[in-house]
């Protein structure tokens, strides 16, 4: 009996509490006592965006991880090349030759660590390998994709004829027997500096053939430098012994000596500031899409003035660039178009001057920003930080040039930080929408007018 009263007192409690709290409230109550000109309203408003395409030249090559050499033909873009440059240091200091040294074999061996190509069947296509010798030192000033021009190698290959290259995961070259001559010329001062032998023995250099007459597709062959080492074997007259002998002598490279990797691009002629309904997205230093943002600021501004909206006072809430692409015909080709994309502006570094690609900072703000979205069909990039600090003004001169161009994430393995730098390593083709398309790349501007 007692149990049956407590659940009815529960009950009564729950009905009056349920009934007290059904009770209308008037939310309008106070809102006329906030001024007008303090109410912040959030609106969305797009822009078309002046995209043109323009070479990437004067990518910064210096120090890759990999020497690119290989070359690919497209019905689009043409003929791009990829060779490298690098230096040789003997494994040994003090190297000694004794009397009268003559060479009897000069190889050279690298290991081929990834490869690169659009078509299955390229993968095991024939490649030409030539080895040339340097003429120039490898430092500072030659940092590019574009520095070394074709004299500052000898023109007579040191493997004549070239080595064919089927695709597999090593290489191994003979090198012509001159050239093993010079080097056993070395003086003992000359094997112990290091300053002293590059300055004689300048460095190789390494390119290939590309397809013969019209035939399109080709290969991409990345060599870890460290990999590269070279075998002396000779024969001299032991003093000691006074006896003939056979010695070998070993040269490798050394990841810290610089190497640099040269692109060379036939898109030129694709170079545009007209609208154009297609816009192409090329790797290393092609061609890329290229938008103006002294051009957006000035629409920005006229939308502003035609809107009674003081500039000044619009508060980005976002700005989304949304780059737009069509399914090709073969859904296997978009396996080829970078994962990631971004704005990059191509500033001069006041340490050493040397010119450097560096993405905007927004591209930091999330780690998947400037992603592919595959089912709608567009990259989107968060450029809203950017956008804000050029209506402000604080985005002027070459800041305003900017490149869409791939890029890549390298994670520190003990503080967690990444960093997102201007991929150049890896050739992609990508065909976008231009200006002239139906589907337009669009700035998507969400802001708000400060009272």
């Amino acid at each position: 009996m007692t149990i049956r009263n407590i659940f009815r007192s529960v009950a009564a409690i729950l009905t009056t509490a349920i009934l007290s709290s059904c009770i209308d409230t008037d939310k309008t109550i106070g809102s006329g006592l906030l001024p007008g000109d303090h109410i912040i309203n959030v609106s969305v408003t797009e822009f078309n965006l002046p995209v043109e395409m323009r070479l990437s030249d004067s990518l910064q090559t210096l120090y890759p991880s990999s020497l690119i050499v290989g070359n690919y033909k497209d019905s689009d873009l043409g003929l791009t090349e990829a060779s490298s440059a690098f230096q040789f240091i003997p494994l040994r200091d003090s190297l000694s030759f004794g009397q009268n040294p003559v060479p009897k074999s000069l190889k050279m061996y690298m290991a081929v660590s990834d490869k690169a190509y659009f078509y299955a069947n390229d993968a095991n296509i024939p490649q030409n390998f030539y080895v040339y010798k340097l003429n120039i030192d490898l430092d500072s000033n030659i940092a590019y994709n574009n520095s070394i021009k074709a004299g500052d190698y000898d023109p007579i290959p040191l493997n004549i004829g070239g080595n064919v290259y089927f695709g597999g995961d090593s290489l191994n070259m003979s090198l012509s027997l001159e050239y093993a001559r010079e080097l056993l010329t070395a003086t003992m001062q000359e094997s112990d500096s290091l300053e002293l032998f590059l300055k004689k023995y300048k460095g190789l250099y390494l390119m290939t053939d590309p397809l013969p007459g019209a035939l399109e597709g080709g290969r991409f062959n990345m060599i870890s430098p460290a990999s590269i080492y070279f075998l002396l074997q000779y024969r001299h007259v032991d003093t000691q012994k006074g006896i003939d002998k056979d010695s070998t002598i070993m040269y490798y490279v050394r990841e810290s000596q610089p190497s640099v990797n040269t692109f060379k691009h036939s898109s030129a002629y694709l170079e545009t500031s007209a609208a154009v309904e297609t816009i192409y997205m090329e790797g290393f230093a092609g061609i890329k899409p290229y938008i103006d943002f002294s051009k957006v600021k000035t629409e920005i501004l006229n939308w502003a003035l035609q809107n009674n909206i003081d500039y000044s006072k619009v508060v980005v809430a976002k700005a989304e660039i949304r780059l737009p692409y069509e399914n090709p015909a073969d859904f296997t080709r978009l396996n080829y178009y970078p994962s990631q994309l971004f704005l990059a502006t191509r500033e001069t570094s006041d340490k050493d001057h040397l010119v450097l690609y560096e993405p905007v900072k927004d591209l930091s703000v999330y780690e998947t920003n400037g992603t592919i979205n595959r089912s709608l069909l567009y990259y989107s990039l968060d450029v809203s930080s950017y956008v804000q600090r050029m209506i402000q003004g604080k985005v002027t001169g070459s800041a305003l040039k900017t490149w869409v161009t791939p890029v890549m994430k390298t994670s520190d393995f003990y503080s967690g930080a990444t960093t997102f730098y201007v991929q150049n390593l890896l050739y992609g083709k990508a065909i976008l929408n231009g200006p002239a398309a139906a589907r337009k790349p669009k700035l998507i501007l969400t802001y708000a007018v400060m009272p």
